[in-house]
């Protein structure tokens, strides 16, 4: 005969394993999987303005395009600004 006390931690054990495998196939949201990738789609969608940091300089910009490398905007002292998304170390905006 198997105790209580051994076999509790097997049940929360087969319990925490069916919950993540349920999960495991559902969608993430991009604003989960990629915030900052969200923050900059919606500064293009409503177009407002970003700040985007990058390595100790600040670059404030409304984002124009935006694909798998590289974020694109414009600002009132450039009208073409681009950066490349994995030197971005942070993003600013107010929506």
């Amino acid at each position: 005969m198997i105790k209580r006390n051994r076999l509790l931690p097997l049940v929360l054990a087969a319990g925490i394993l069916a919950a993540g495998a349920a999960r495991a196939g559902d969608p993430v949201p991009t604003s989960d999987k990629d915030p900052l990738r969200a923050a900059l789609i919606e500064s293009k969608d409503k177009n407002r303005g970003v700040t985007v940091y990058t390595h100790g300089s600040a670059i404030a910009m409304v984002v124009t395009g935006l694909d798998e490398r590289y974020v694109m905007g414009r600002s009132q002292q450039a009208s073409r600004i681009v950066v490349r998304l994995d030197q971005i170390d942070g993003v600013a905006g107010a929506f």
